[in-house]
């Protein structure tokens, strides 16, 4: 019985670490953070994908590729690097509309219309400290 159990052990460590071999040669599939990301920027902008995720708001609202197909989260997936995702990659000093070569101005376009129209029936909250955050301000010596 022993025997048995130890084989049985032998067998599913080895199985087990063969997955995982396979797993990190595959690297792992992109998903959606489930904590709040912090944009960086002149002013930080938290942003909760889970919330959003949670109201049925699906990737490609957001996301798109470069002829502007929504990408689906199994696209998003198979993707070998996120930083694919962030607009700068495609909204560079050659982009065709000029409002869009901002950051800025992407996220307010983007963002402010769609919480101002609202996602199944909820509308978003639009004014600056909804997602804007302060820095953190660094400690004074001696307070």
């Amino acid at each position: 019985m022993k025997t048995r159990t130890i084989v049985t052990a032998i067998i599913v460590t080895i199985f087990g670490l063969a997955l995982g071999i396979s797993a990190v040669q595959a690297g792992d599939p992109i998903t959606a953070p489930t904590e709040p990301i912090i944009i960086d920027g002149k002013k930080l902008v938290k942003f909760p994908h889970a919330t959003h995720l949670d109201m049925g708001v699906v990737c490609g609202e957001c996301h798109h590729d470069q002829e502007h197909n929504p990408r689906t989260a199994e696209g998003i997936g198979a993707l070998p690097d996120s930083k694919v995702l962030q607009c700068a990659n495609c909204h560079t000093d050659d982009f065709a509309n000029p409002e869009l070569r901002e950051r800025k101005n992407i996220f307010h376009i983007n963002c402010r219309e769609c919480h101002k129209a609202g996602f199944n029936g909820k509308k978003g909250p639009t004014n600056c400290n909804a997602c804007h955050i302060k820095k953190a301000r660094k400690a004074v010596e001696g307070c």
